[in-house]
């Protein structure tokens, strides 16, 4: 494994050598496919305003706050083996410890109930991603991606490798399976626009150019997640915000069922 991620390393070095630019000022996001990443962005709200914001509102309004907590903690639950992983990759035993204790505690009702914070068991936020920037990948160029939402090419590889090492891909009947990680996102998706819904409809009420808002956000926030929130140089924005603003946006899995927008 440790051979995979230094080829992974390497193959997106190359990546952002050959597409790097000439110089960037501190914190500013490179985007030299702006315009297709637009359209793309565009087709995504379109989703989101008469799709997913919808569906979100209905979820909200009528299942009960405890029961949409027990949703979040089973999806939470499920991503616990991805985020132990990345723990391990990345040489933070105290977090795989952590990781490791959370999915234990929570295992005997599949998180449905969150024993492991009650237990003072933080919950971690790790993927492949941000061990490549661990290892001082670079960001590469900024993706709109279809349905998924911002990235960049860091990022787009850490989800793909994260995709392979989720255990529950592995597990059952393949159509069954494939139904189970369908639910899955979906699911993922919803609770996570219900949790945010004010703030993400605030957000873009008051963006001048939402797009461009969304982006450095999620630079900022992916910039903080790589630092382990500590003040570094990775990738760091100048900007005072850490990207808390839109906390998760959105993100991996695990941050789209486990955080809250402030807009503080």
């Amino acid at each position: 494994m440790r051979r995979s991620i230094a080829a992974a390393i390497i193959g997106l070095g190359l990546l952002g050598g050959c597409a790097a630019p000439g110089s960037l000022e501190k914190g500013e996001v490179y985007d030299p496919l702006e315009v297709p990443n637009r359209l793309i962005f565009a087709v995504n709200e379109t989703l989101d305003i008469f799709i997913l914001q919808p569906t979100a509102y209905v979820y909200r309004t009528v299942i009960p706050d405890p029961v949409r907590d027990m949703v979040a903690g089973f999806l939470g639950w499920v991503a616990t083996p991805v985020i132990l992983a990345n723990d391990a990759f990345q040489g933070d035993w105290d977090g795989a410890g952590i990781t490791a204790q959370r999915f234990v505690a929570n295992a005997p009702l599949f998180g449905f109930v969150d024993n492991a914070t009650g237990l003072g068991l933080k919950a971690q936020n790790e993927d492949f991603g941000q061990t490549l920037g661990h290892y001082g990948a670079g960001d590469g160029p900024y993706l709109m991606l279809p349905v998924l939402g911002p990235s960049n090419a860091r990022d787009g590889v850490g989800k793909v490798v994260d995709y392979f090492l989720d255990p529950t891909r592995y597990i059952g009947d393949e159509d069954l399976n494939t139904n189970f990680q369908m639910g899955r996102r979906v699911a993922g998706a919803v609770d996570f626009r219900a949790r945010n819904f004010d703030a993400i409809n605030d957000l873009r009420e008051s963006s001048v150019d939402y797009y461009a808002r969304v982006r450095s956000i999620y630079k900022q926030r992916r910039d903080a997640l790589i630092r382990d929130g500590e003040p570094g140089s990775v990738g760091a924005s100048s900007s005072k915000s850490d990207g808390k603003e839109f906390d998760g946006y959105p993100g991996t899995a695990t941050e789209q069922t486990s955080s809250t927008v402030s807009t503080d």
